[in-house]
């Protein structure tokens, strides 16, 4: 048995002191956030495992990278005490009339990048099989099928609940640098121990590493969730917009997450005036029975990425950093993680994605 120190609770640290719990060594967790994790983007996150429909807007790992996540997702759920709510239909692209010129874009994009057989192009009778409410309002779609959806809150709540039972796990004033000085003091203040015990010290701080990450930034995204009793679907939707796509992923007892914004920017203010507008648009433009929707929360965060959107390993002289997930933690979380324990174990010749990584 090793013992390690995560210091940050967000998604990818919770699911990281989990995976190395579940493989029989000790963990403490030094954070920032509280335990339900209402600090962390994942906590705001739609948690869309969307690994095709984002690679037709990307390089072609985020497509493998992702694959590797969609199969494990399952599997790490069942290991969990509670049952997380996922959903494994698919996602459907589709667009208004007037923006048909933006689905075209995005279906030759798809053509030219995804595998043949990637997608299924839908006519309205076909659309009306698989999701007769959206048919509705729509008489064409892409189905991409093979993706996934989760409750973000459900997953969050379990692995709290798992990781203080197992876990010594300290809540603490953000942490600026990390250097061997400062973990050492971290601690001792914490833990009372000394770092020296640890076989590594993992940074999953996200953006509160960007003191320490020179090339880390922040990208600020807004969602709106909405409990709508008159709006049943069951699959996750991407709506073609000229200026960004819009995504909506179902939650359980008919609540939804909507999404849209990706602004390059580290506010962390409440949503706007326009993206809330334009949200609650979408939802309407989607299925008229938004329109007697409840509106359970708007809410805005920023996700950590690099240069090139996506996430590295990186070593220091005190342990590692694990960060640069961009908007795909759910959609990367499993499968570097997966990488990430196979380094720890010195099993390099298992790593899947090695060429992100800086060890």
């Amino acid at each position: 048995m090793k013992q390690y120190l995560v210091i940050g609770s967000g998604l990818i640290g919770r699911l990281l002191s989990w995976r190395l719990i579940q493989a029989g060594h000790a963990v403490d967790i030094l954070s920032s956030d509280d335990k339900q994790g209402t600090d962390s983007a994942g906590y705001v996150a739609a948690a869309m495992i969307a690994p095709v429909t984002e690679a037709v807007t990307a390089e072609a790992k985020v497509r493998d990278i992702g694959m590797q996540s969609l199969k494990l997702w399952p599997q790490w759920l069942k290991e969990l005490p509670e049952q997380i709510f996922y959903q494994n239909h698919g996602t459907l692209v589709v667009a208004h009339a007037g923006d048909k010129a933006e689905l075209d874009r995005y279906q030759r994009r798809a053509n030219h990048v995804l595998d043949k057989g990637a997608f299924e192009q839908l006519d309205q009778q076909q659309l009306t099989e698989r999701e007769s409410e959206l048919a509705e309002n729509f008489d064409q779609a892409m189905l991409f099928e093979h993706e996934a959806c989760l409750d973000n809150r459900q997953l969050f709540q379990s692995l709290g609940n798992v990781l203080s039972d197992s876990c010594d796990w300290q809540q603490c004033e953000p942490v600026e640098h990390l250097t061997e000085q400062s973990i050492a003091q971290l601690t001792l203040e914490n833990f009372d121990k000394s770092s020296d015990g640890y076989d590594a010290v993992i940074d999953c701080r996200g953006n509160g590493a960007r003191p320490d990450l020179a090339d880390l930034r922040s990208v600020r995204g807004e969602v709106i969730r909405v409990h709508a009793p008159e709006v049943s679907f069951n699959h996750c939707i991407r709506l073609m917009h000229p200026r960004y796509p819009l995504y909506l992923a179902p939650r359980p007892n008919n609540e939804y997450v909507l999404g849209a914004t990706v602004v390059e920017s580290d506010d962390r203010s409440p949503v706007s005036v326009r993206s809330g507008l334009e949200l609650m648009s979408a939802l309407y433009s989607l299925h008229k029975g938004f329109a007697e929707a409840r509106i359970l929360e708007m809410s805005s965060h920023c996700r950590p990425g690099l240069s090139n959107n996506m996430p590295t390993i990186k070593r220091s002289s005190w342990g590692f950093h694990l960060n640069g997930f961009y908007r795909h933690g759910y959609l990367f979380g499993p499968a570097i993680i997966t990488d990430f324990l196979n380094i720890l174990n010195d099993q390099t010749e298992q790593v899947s994605f090695g060429e992100y990584y800086d060890i």
